[in-house]
């Protein structure tokens, strides 16, 4: 027979003692779900002026930052044009070859081991007009091929133990027919 401990305390009293104004613990099962609309929006959405001000400067660093992240690919796509002169899109001409934007989009994310880097200078390239849509359609969709490589480079750093590079390997064939398949 286990016996009783009258020195440990109730693990819920515990709680209450560390969130007293919370009243967490004084509401039954049956009681909750009864707050009316007035009570909910008195407690979401009437704030002191310190916590307003929070809010606003959230606010304002979503703001700020959603500019700079905007000039940045403003930037991109301008010094994109300026240093290709145009001649980024007539590498490919008029007539699109798919596996040549195909491997362009592969050869770019393997040198620069990032699929998002590479969509970005894509996308920067199709707003300046020096890469057509239906080239550059290609090149992203060889930039997700070109993370296979990625995800193989690092199956195989764990060379030294077979068991961990079988899994891992594993894994990242998985995610290389994924790509591949849906390209």
């Amino acid at each position: 027979m286990a016996s009783e401990d009258p020195k440990t305390e109730d693990p819920v009293d515990e709680k209450k003692a560390v969130v007293e104004d919370a009243e967490f613990y004084e509401e039954e099962g049956e009681n909750l779900g009864d707050a009316t609309w007035g009570e909910v929006f008195q407690t979401c959405c009437v704030h002191s002026g310190e916590e307003w001000a929070y809010v606003f400067v959230g606010i304002f660093g979503i703001v700020f930052f959603l500019y700079f992240f905007l000039l940045g690919l403003n930037l991109l796509g301008t010094s994109a044009k300026v240093i290709s002169g145009c001649a980024a899109g007539s590498l490919l001409g008029d007539d699109t070859n798919p596996v040549a934007g195909l491997m362009i989009g592969i050869l770019a994310t393997v040198l620069m081991q990032s699929s998002s880097t590479t969509t970005s200078i894509v996308v920067s390239l199709v707003s300046a007009d020096a890469v057509g849509v239906k080239s550059a359609i290609y090149m992203i969709m060889g930039a997700n091929i070109g993370t296979s490589v990625t995800n193989t480079i690092v199956a195989m750093g764990q060379m030294g133990d077979g068991d961990q590079l079988e899994r891992a390997f594993a894994g990242a064939t998985v995610h290389d027919m994924f790509n591949f398949l849906t390209v």
